[in-house]
């Protein structure tokens, strides 16, 4: 059976747009991968006796997702200058993402999140990127562009 190629989109239609502290600023020409939105929330035990198996019980969500850029300090819009302020800041900043690109009707995962981790890779041979990790407070909404 071969897959339908028309429900399937490229990587590089996707939208990752993140806001600097004064507007919303889109950082998918510089996006290699975006993993772990929308995320994940955590399951608790609430098994009682005298059940005869495992009784889940859902809980608060958990939304850890990782961006792996290429490293650009351009004015305004690159990946340096929008992440570096968020992360020394410590600042909680909105964004919005479009696996599938903008098209009216095509998913899109929003909220909120902290930076903890924004990390530079230099190596030799390679073109120089970044690596962040962020935080969603508060889950994250899903909805439609």
């Amino acid at each position: 059976m071969v897959a339908d190629q028309d429900v399937f989109f490229d990587p590089k239609v996707s939208v990752f747009k993140l806001n600097d502290g004064t507007s919303l600023r889109d950082l998918s020409a510089y996006i290699k991968s975006c993993k772990g939105l929308p995320g994940q929330f955590k399951v608790h035990d609430i098994t009682t006796y005298g059940s005869v198996g495992e009784r889940p019980g859902p809980s608060i969500f958990v939304v850890h997702f990782t961006l792996e850029l290429l490293f650009n300090m351009v004015t305004t819009v690159g990946t340096h200058t929008v992440l570096s302020t968020m992360h020394s800041g410590k600042a909680l900043r909105a964004f919005e993402w479009y696996p599938a690109g903008t098209t009216v009707g095509n998913v899109k995962i929003s909220g909120n999140a902290y930076l903890p981790i924004y990390e530079v890779d230099s190596t030799v041979g390679s073109w120089v990127s970044a690596h962040c990790e962020f935080h969603a407070d508060n889950g994250i909404t899903q909805g439609v562009a």
